[in-house]
């Protein structure tokens, strides 16, 4: 499965990073949370180090335009047309198994769901959806721009497809 869209649900510290990494990777990123405020800041975070990045020279123009394109939005409104979902909400396993329930609902059949959880068990957050071979963990460390390590974890259900898809997407970020 060839990744080119990713929709990270989540602006906060860790979703932010993750967008900004995408960007700068090539991907089409969109980045969803539900607070006008905390997407603004996410905007804030991602051009402060951008701008930090590239001034250091550990970021190319393309990059930093790429940065510059993110889509910030309040709705999963697109999410249809994403090939990777990045759930990186607060760890609350209420919150990210209704997250995940309407992620598994909106996106298209080949879409693969994925957490940044820590805590919360991959095969529990995939009983919820429809795909449970479609969903695994991706637990990126902070600061994200500066961190390479990627925690990729399966569920019971994961399948090689997924995570081979997943991995291809941590060595190109």
């Amino acid at each position: 499965m060839s990744i080119q869209k990713i929709f990270v649900i989540g602006a906060g510290t860790m979703g932010n990073g993750i967008t900004q990494v995408a960007a700068t990777s090539g991907y089409d990123v969109t980045c969803m949370d539900i607070s006008a405020e905390q997407l603004e800041r996410a905007k804030a975070a991602i051009n402060k180090s951008v701008t930090k990045l590239h001034s250091k020279g550990k970021l190319t123009d393309e990059q930093r335009a790429a940065a510059a394109a993110i889509r910030f939005v309040q709705s999963m409104d697109g999410i249809e047309e994403a090939d990777l979902i990045i759930e990186a909400a607060t760890e609350n396993p209420t919150v990210k198994l209704d997250i995940f329930r309407e992620m598994d609902a909106r996106a298209k059949a080949s879409a693969i769901l994925a957490s940044n959880t820590s805590s919360i068990s991959i095969t529990k957050i995939a009983s919820v959806t429809q795909r449970p071979e479609k969903v695994i963990g991706m637990h990126f460390m902070n600061p994200v721009p500066l961190m390479t390590l990627v925690e990729v974890i399966r569920g019971l259900a994961t399948d090689d497809a997924t995570r081979d898809a997943v991995f291809q997407v941590c060595e190109t970020m």
